[in-house]
């Protein structure tokens, strides 16, 4: 037991600082943290514009299937949805009007919805379809 115990007491580690540890394991981990946490608002932030673009084209295909509904009503219907979350900048609502159905498509820039990543998405627009079959 006694030579148990002098082995515990002569290990390298038992007495020796560990002074600046934190700081060095808080400066590995932190950059991975807040990459996470700002990535997840970025991705929090490209779904609400992709829901808010699906609302706003079955709004405006919507729109056109009621009787007396005209292109121009459906596409500023689709265009007031985007407006009305701040979206609606460089938005752009098409219209079809077929015999039997009306689609919209809205899309808007995804620059206009990233915060971190506008160099990585120039170029890319989310963009949302409904069609819907009239009475």
């Amino acid at each position: 037991m006694n030579n148990v115990e002098n082995k515990i007491q002569h290990s390298p580690r038992v007495g020796t600082s560990r002074r600046g540890v934190l700081t060095v394991e808080f400066a590995i981990v932190a950059p991975l943290i807040f990459l996470l946490f700002l990535g997840g608002l970025e991705l929090t932030a490209l779904n609400f514009a992709r829901q808010t673009a699906g609302n706003a084209s079955y709004e405006a295909a919507r729109k056109l299937i009621i009787p007396g509904g005209t292109v121009a009503q459906a596409q500023s219907e689709g265009l007031r949805q985007m407006n009305i979350v701040g979206l609606g900048t460089g938005a752009s609502c098409t219209i079809v009007n077929a015999a039997t159905t009306a689609t919209a498509t809205v899309s808007v820039p995804a620059t206009n919805v990233s915060w971190g990543l506008m160099r990585f998405c120039a170029g890319y627009n989310i963009t949302q379809t409904c069609t819907l079959t009239k009475e």
